[in-house]
């Protein structure tokens, strides 16, 4: 809290874009330091300091858990049995806290970020596949949002949201065959794309969190959501804002491949 105290103490507007995006069990604890209470503090402090006329805080869409229909920014989810999805509960965790706040405050909720000289999430998209015969893929579904629109968006709503309007912000909902079929074609191979069946979730799952309980490096939250068809509304920021997203996930991911040294 003291090593952002300056920065806020002096500051107009607060964008709070930092967080931790990890699925590890080991990870547990820093993601709610850093995803929740890292979050806080930054809320506290704008509280103290009547310079901050907005804080805009930026979740994401996992927050809202898993659903059968699209999610809009009402949507409830009841997190009593979940908790265990880590990454994805500490992003839920603050945002109460944050809306009731008597700081004027706005939630932005971006889904999965993509784009160029994305040295993260993008990245991992095209080494999961690159110089592979064959790749096997979870059936599931869920939004993306290139880099480059989400700041505009984040833009917009600093200029024009109402105080405590919040704003899921996609652009396409896309089954994740879809997208590592274009990673593919990007990079010109014949890579055999293989779907997981449905029926194969819980087994799956379920040897993924014993692996993980043994020490195993593997995600089984990723795997969880894998499986689930997430689906999200960005109508209200089109509806409020103007908001218009100008890439389309193919051209972000192109876009990445031009500009990356892969």
């Amino acid at each position: 809290k003291k090593n952002i105290e300056p920065f806020i103490a002096k500051a107009d507007f607060v964008i709070n874009m930092a967080g931790l995006v990890s699925f590890s069990k080991k990870h547990r604890k820093k993601l709610l330091d850093i995803n929740n209470q890292g979050a806080l503090n930054v809320l506290y402090l704008c509280e103290e300091y009547e310079n901050v006329k907005k804080l805009i805080h930026i979740s994401s869409t996992a927050s809202f858990g898993f659903h059968e229909t699209p999610v809009t920014e009402e949507t409830f989810f009841d997190w009593k049995h979940h908790k265990h999805l880590g990454y994805s509960y500490s992003k839920f965790l603050p945002n109460k806290q944050i809306n009731d706040s008597r700081q004027a405050t706005n939630i932005v909720y971006p889904p999965l970020v993509i784009g160029p000289e994305d040295n993260a999430g993008t990245r991992r998209l095209f080494s999961y596949v690159r110089k592979k015969r064959n790749v096997i893929v979870p059936p599931g579904t869920n939004a993306v949002i290139d880099v480059r629109d989400l700041c505009e968006a984040i833009i917009l709503v600093l200029k024009k949201a109402k105080n405590k309007e919040n704003y899921i912000v996609t652009n396409e909902n896309i089954k994740l065959t879809d997208l590592f079929s274009t990673v593919v074609d990007l990079l010109d191979q014949k890579t055999k794309i293989s779907q997981i069946p449905a029926f194969l979730e819980k087994p799956i799952y379920g040897m993924s969190r014993f692996l993980e309980f043994l020490k195993f490096p593997i995600p089984s939250e990723n795997i969880f959501f894998g499986f689930k068809n997430r689906t999200f509304s960005s109508s209200k920021i089109k509806k409020d804002l103007g908001f218009i997203p100008r890439y389309t996930y193919k051209e972000s991911l192109k876009d990445f491949l031009n500009m990356s040294n892969l």
